[in-house]
């Protein structure tokens, strides 16, 4: 009976962290289109909201302008997804990592140096992003 448990306690924990993994794959809605959607903001500010559900990131395609101060919201409402931090490449060699709260919000201040595009992710780099630098 000992040698019988040696194996299956290990077993047990492989199996309930394959199963607790990322839950990207069960994405659905529609296809995503070649605009970006238009990024939750205030008038008058470089705020983006940035909402973390089943789904991944929404919006996963925020366009910011090139140079111009700008602060990421983030906001987690579930815990169905393994985005519980986010990974932000500024561009710049900068890299900034945060820990997402249920239901916190979580800000994220950064300037974009040059055009192109910049990705962030949850930290098992399954669940993505990307910011349109232009």
């Amino acid at each position: 009976m000992t040698a019988f448990l040696k194996y299956l306690v290990p077993a047990i924990f492989v199996s309930a962290a394959l199963i607790g993994g990322c839950n990207k794959d069960k994405v659905t809605g529609p296809a995503p289109s070649s605009t970006p959607p238009t990024p939750s903001a205030r008038a008058g500010s470089n705020r983006l909201e940035i909402v973390v559900t089943e789904n991944g990131f929404e919006p996963d395609h925020l366009p910011v302008e090139k140079g111009k101060p700008t602060t990421l919201a983030f906001t987690r409402k579930t815990d169905k997804t393994c985005a519980k931090e986010v990974i932000l490449q500024v561009g710049d060699g900068t890299k900034v990592e945060r820990a997402l709260p249920l239901n916190e919000t979580v800000e994220i201040a950064a300037t974009f140096p040059k055009a192109g595009e910049v990705q962030f992710a949850c930290g098992m780099d399954m669940v993505k992003g990307h910011i349109v630098v232009q």
